[in-house]
C-alpha cells in the first residue's frame, strides 16, 4: 500500500472550514498515509517522486489559483516532477466557468488521468474536450460534502441556539455579470423576497454584502435562527475560457456603475448568455439540511439531490410567484416536516457525506480504499505521523507570511519603492513563462 499526494494553493491561514475538511478528507478517509504539499509555500520535493505513490490529487484550492492565470502556469512548473510518478493523477476543479483553456492546458501538462467535474454529464465536452481526447476520464461530484464531525457540532449548536426568530435568512455574494442571468439570480431572489418579506412585516436578515458574511459555526447558528433560506443552484451560464468576458464586464461596470445587466451583456458577451449550463448543488443547501432549515429555491436539478415540493419549497425560475411564497411564510407553517425528510434523506442517508467522496474519487482512479485496519501496526503509524509533521510547517509559513507581507508593503511604499519591486517582480515572473 502506498501513499496519496495532495497538492493545494494557500497563502490564507486558517482556510474555511468547509474548505479544510474538502482538503483533508482524503486524510480521514483514504485509508492509507497522504503527503500534502502547499504549493503557495514550496515546489513537489523531489524526494516524493521516489515514494510509493498510489494517487497523485491536485486539489480545488490549488486548480482555483487560475483565476490569476499567470500566477496559475507558475505553479505548474512548479508542480512538474509529478509526472515522473508513476501514479494515477486525478484533479478536482470547480468554477469550471472560467479560464478554462489554462486549466486544460496544465492538466494536460501534468499528464491528469481523471477529471472529477461539478458540471453536468452534457457539458463535459465542451469543457474537457481535449482531455477526454487524449484518454483522460471524467466523473460528476459535488462541490461539497457533509462531514459526519460537522454535522455533529452542528446537532450541539442547535441545544444552544435560541428559537428561530429570523423569518427568512440569506447570504450571499455579489453576483457578477460575467456569471450570465443564472448566476444573477444569487441577487435577483434577495431583492424579490427582500421587497415582499418587508411589505408582509416579515423579520428578514438578508444580505449580499461582503461586510455581513458568516463563517463556521456563525453561518451554522445564522441558519438555526432561520425559519427558512432562499436560495439557487450554484454555477454560471457563460463560458469564459480565457477570462476575456470577465474583464470586459467588470472594465465597463467600473465605468458605468449604473449599467444594467442587459448593458453589460450588449457591450461585452452579446448572444453568449446560456452558451454554457453549468448548474450544481451548493455546500449551503447540504448544511441548510443539516441544520434543519426549511429551503425556498428557485426550482432546478441540484444535482439529482433536492426535489421540489418534498425538500423545498419551489420558486418560479422567472421570480414569478414570490409573493405566494413570502405569504406562505407569513401565514406561520414552519415546514418542520419538509426540513425532516431532507435531513433523513440527504444528512442522516451518509450518501452525501466525505467518505462516499473519497471513495468515488479513489474508485475511479483505480485503487479503492482500504479500511482503517490497514493502517495499524508501526509502519503505517510512523508514516501517518510523519506526513502530518511535515504539512504543519506550511501552515505556520503561511501565517508568518499574512502578518510580515502587509508589513513589507508598508515600508517600501514609505521610501517609494513599492512600484518598482512590484514590477520587477512582474518581470521576473514573464521571463520564467517564456522560458517554459
Amino acid at each position: 500500500m502506498g501513499s496519496i499526494l495532495v497538492l493545494y494553493h494557500s497563502r490564507q491561514a486558517p482556510v474555511r472550514p468547509a474548505i479544510a475538511d474538502h482538503l483533508y478528507s482524503f486524510r480521514r478517509y483514504g485509508g492509507r498515509p497522504c503527503i500534502y504539499v502547499n504549493m503557495a509555500v514550496r515546489s513537489v520535493p523531489t524526494w516524493v517522486t521516489r515514494l510509493d505513490i498510489d494517487v497523485v490529487v491536485l486539489h480545488t484550492i490549488l486548480l482555483s489559483d487560475r483565476w490569476q492565470p499567470d500566477d496559475f502556469r507558475d505553479v505548474a512548473r512548479r508542480m512538474r516532477a509529478v509526472r515522473s510518478i508513476r501514479a494515477p493523477r486525478v484533479a478536482l476543479p470547480q468554477d469550471e466557468f472560467i479560464n478554462t483553456d489554462v486549466l486544460v492546458d496544465v492538466l494536460a501538462e501534468i499528464g491528469v488521468n481523471h477529471v472529477f467535474s461539478c458540471a453536468p454529464e452534457d457539458e463535459w465536452a465542451t469543457l474537457y474536450g481535449p482531455l477526454m481526447d487524449r484518454g483522460a476520464g471524467v466523473t460528476r461530484v459535488l462541490p461539497g460534502y457533509l462531514e459526519p464531525a460537522t454535522v455533529a457540532r452542528i446537532e450541539r449548536l442547535a441545544t444552544e441556539v435560541p428559537a428561530r426568530d429570523i423569518d427568512i435568512g440569506y447570504r450571499a455574494w455579489k453576483p457578477k455579470p460575467w456569471l450570465g442571468r443564472h448566476g444573477m439570480q444569487k441577487g435577483w431572489i434577495a431583492d424579490a423576497f427582500l421587497a415582499e418579506g418587508q411589505r408582509r412585516g416579515l423579520r428578514l436578515d438578508i444580505s449580499l454584502e461582503t461586510a455581513d458574511t458568516l463563517l463556521g459555526d456563525d453561518w451554522f447558528r445564522f441558519l438555526l435562527r432561520s425559519r427558512y433560506t432562499i436560495g439557487v443552484e450554484s454555477g454560471a451560464g457563460i463560458l469564459d475560457r480565457d477570462g476575456g468576458i470577465r474583464a470586459c464586464a467588470d472594465e465597463f461596470v467600473a465605468e458605468h456603475p449604473t449599467a444594467s445587466f442587459e448593458e453589460v451583456e450588449a457591450h461585452c458577451f452579446p448572444g453568449l448568455d446560456g452558451n454554457l449550463d453549468l448548474k450544481t448543488i451548493s455546500p449551503r443547501h447540504l448544511e441548510a439540511c443539516a441544520t434543519r432549515t426549511p429551503q425556498i429555491l428557485v426550482e432546478g436539478s441540484y444535482s439529482g439531490i433536492l426535489e421540489a415540493g418534498r425538500h423545498y419549497i419551489p420558486v418560479r425560475p422567472d421570480l414569478g410567484n414570490v409573493a405566494d411564497v413570502v405569504d406562505v411564510v407569513a401565514d406561520g407553517d414552519g415546514h418542520r416536516d419538509m426540513a425532516d425528510r431532507a435531513y433523513a434523506d440527504i444528512v442522516a442517508s451518509g450518501r452525501y457525506g466525505y467518505a462516499a467522496f473519497v471513495a468515488t474519487v479513489l474508485g475511479a482512479a483505480g485503487i479503492g480504499a482500504p479500511g482503517e485496519t490497514r493502517r495499524r501496526g508501526i509502519l503505517i503509524g510512523g508514516l501517518s505521523t510523519w506526513e502530518h509533521a511535515l504539512d504543519g510547517p506550511s501552515w505556520s509559513w503561511v501565517r508568518i507570511r499574512q502578518r510580515v507581507r502587509p508589513m513589507v508593503r508598508e515600508a517600501l511604499r514609505r521610501v517609494g519603492l513599492l512600484d518598482a519591486v512590484m514590477q520587477a517582480r512582474s518581470a521576473r515572473r514573464t521571463r520564467r513563462l517564456r522560458e517554459q
